[in-house]
């Protein structure tokens, strides 16, 4: 006969122990193996950090900085003694030194364009005199890209773009105007933008993502698809297969290397899975528990098995994957990670069959941190138009810079 004391304290438990579940799955949404650490509630606490040593790495070779020929030569000359003001004669030694020097603040120049109109004597029609000049705007072509790259290559906000361009030229714009003229350069760009999507509908691989982002106050998603050459951005208020076929094209006979989210799986079976997730996963639940250790030394060996020169058959890898799964399925803490593993067990070794496609989704989360930070700084779009001015002029920013190209001179020759 069990006593009342017992049946309380074992119904306490029961309750106690169901309310740790239902707080650590509340938990689980800040503290991931994917949260990045400016958002973990809890962050780890570093010991024995004297052991990482401060500065560059070991072997790290440094760059200095190269002298540049001067452009103007100055000779600094005295007529009078300091001390006591007797006339110099000629110096008896000469040192030469080299500054590099910016120019003085300068007002902006207005210029009056003439633009003459003539009727041809032999057809009758009118022909009017070609001006490299905005159509839409009492602002060159100039102003209007210096003015976007200080909004998005240099992250101001609309106000200190105002304070930079007042200080610098002695042109005063307010905030409104910023942003209108952002918006007549993203419609500049508009074929530029789709000219990217294109390059992107005919590459062999693209590597996706998205995170969240907010406009007008609403939850909507900001995508990127990126190779070495090009970098799309679209914020759409949907995280489906819709979005993928807007930009890549119904039928997109390439390969997708991104991570588990099912909306890749459900538009093509043409995929890669990223390892570095997977990896982070299995790292984090072997810190957690013990059991998960044999599976994540059993998995960075299998990657690195198919990363070497000549690696295994994409089949017999993914059988050797299987046989991990399935001795650490037995486990409850680690069956969850296990069923992700084999929803997409056929993508895993993508890599290993075409060379060219990388095995992480690195690529398409570095081109994401730089509209992180942008969103960071400005909190929310207020609206539909500023989303499309964002993804339009920061895609073809840096897809110019993935190639090369300068930034103000590619604005600048789409707006005449």
């Amino acid at each position: 006969m069990v006593c009342e004391e017992c049946v309380v304290i074992r119904d306490r438990l029961r309750v106690a122990e169901k309310r740790i579940e239902e707080l650590e799955r509340k938990l689980e949404a800040y503290e991931n193996a994917h949260t990045p650490s400016s958002r973990r509630r809890f962050p780890p606490k570093i010991e024995n950090s004297s052991k990482k040593r401060a500065g560059q790495k070991e072997g790290h070779i440094g760059v200095t900085r190269g002298k540049r020929e001067p452009t103007i030569e100055l000779e600094v000359v005295e007529d009078r003694c300091f001390y006591c003001d007797a006339k110099l004669g000629e110096p008896f030694k000469k040192v030469s030194r080299i500054i590099e020097e910016i120019p003085e603040p300068k007002p902006v120049e207005v210029i009056k364009y003439n633009i003459n109109h003539y009727r041809c004597k032999r057809c009758g029609k009118i022909t009017v005199s070609r001006a490299k000049i905005p159509t839409e705007s009492r602002f060159g072509a100039n102003t209007l890209a210096h003015v976007t790259l200080l909004k998005f290559e240099d992250r101001l906000p609309l106000k200190k773009v105002c304070n930079t361009i007042s200080r610098q030229f002695n042109l005063d714009l307010s905030a409104g105007t910023v942003f209108d003229i952002t918006r007549r350069v993203s419609d500049k760009l508009l074929p530029e933008y789709e000219k990217i999507r294109l390059a992107l509908r005919r590459s062999q691989v693209v590597y996706a993502d998205e995170t969240g982002i907010r406009v007008n106050g609403l939850n909507y998603h900001l995508w990127v698809f990126t190779n070495k050459d090009a970098t799309l951005f679209a914020i759409r208020n949907s995280r489906g297969k819709n979005v993928i076929e807007e930009v890549l094209g119904e039928k997109f006979n390439g390969i997708i290397t991104s991570d588990g989210w099912t909306s890749y799986s459900t538009y093509t079976n043409r995929i890669q899975r990223c390892w570095a997730h997977l990896l982070r996963e299995a790292k984090f639940l072997a810190e957690k528990y013990d059991s998960a250790n044999p599976l994540y030394n059993g998995l960075k060996t299998l990657f690195e098995k198919a990363k070497c020169a000549k690696p295994p058959d994409k089949d017999k890898l993914i059988f050797e994957m299987m046989q991990w799964v399935q001795c650490s399925s037995a486990y409850k803490e680690l069956r969850k990670f296990t069923t992700k593993i084999l929803n997409g067990i056929e993508h895993w070794f993508t890599f290993v069959q075409y060379p060219f496609v990388e095995p992480t989704n690195n690529r398409a989360e570095r081109a994401l941190r730089e509209l992180i930070v942008q969103r960071k700084i400005i909190g929310t779009l207020r609206n539909q138009k500023g989303s499309t001015i964002m993804e339009r002029i920061n895609s073809c920013i840096i897809t110019w810079k993935q190639n090369r190209l300068s930034s103000f001179y590619e604005i600048k020759n789409r707006l005449c």
